[in-house]
């Protein structure tokens, strides 16, 4: 007795895989080219508004400022305009310089920096009456809620440079600034 079927075997059914379906269609390449485009205009177009902004900064300007490397503020920093309401808005041009080899004024808290094509500026802190500050590591004044436990509020704030002890109240310190001429008294917040 033979095992063998007389029945046509038939070959086993052949699956094509359909092609996948992606989003690369023509449509979606050119949206994605031109978003690329679009963000790339923008961080170039950003990048020179930022060095515009800063080579047009000028005295009584807003920045934002501190070292990149706290550990050598005489090196490079970061610098952005700010408006001076900003609490992130830590100095202001206090002086611009017709080149690098200019010196801020003596009296006062100054930090120098070039701001590019070949002028530097004269920062001093962002002060303003009534509010109070701490010291950050880099030196920069940093805005902060006035509590009882605030190590400096500005209690007074004096234009001109007037005699040395004759306008603060008792009790606060006088911070003195030649250019522009400025006093702001220094107290502790009760």
């Amino acid at each position: 007795m033979s095992t063998e079927s007389t029945d046509p075997v038939e070959p086993p059914a052949v699956v094509t895989p359909e092609p996948a379906e992606t989003d690369e269609s023509p449509k979606n390449s050119w949206l994605k080219f031109v978003i690329v485009g679009v963000l790339a205009v923008v961080l170039v177009g950003g990048g020179v508004w930022a060095l515009t902004a800063l080579n047009s900064t000028g005295v009584g300007d807003c920045v934002s400022a501190s070292p990149k490397d706290v550990d050598k503020p005489d090196g490079d920093w970061d610098i952005s305009s700010k408006s001076c309401d900003d609490a992130a808005a830590t100095h202001r041009v206090a002086a611009v310089l017709a080149n690098a080899e200019d010196q801020c004024p003596a009296e006062g808290i100054y930090e120098q920096m070039s701001s590019g094509g070949g002028k530097s500026m004269c920062l001093m802190p962002n002060l303003a009456e009534g509010n109070c500050y701490t010291s950050s590591d880099d030196g920069a004044f940093k805005k902060e809620a006035c509590t009882k436990d605030s190590p400096v509020k500005i209690v007074k704030k004096v234009d001109g440079l007037p005699e040395e002890g004759s306008v603060c109240p008792e009790g606060s310190s006088e911070l003195r600034f030649s250019e522009p001429a400025s006093v702001y008294c220094m107290g502790v917040h009760e």
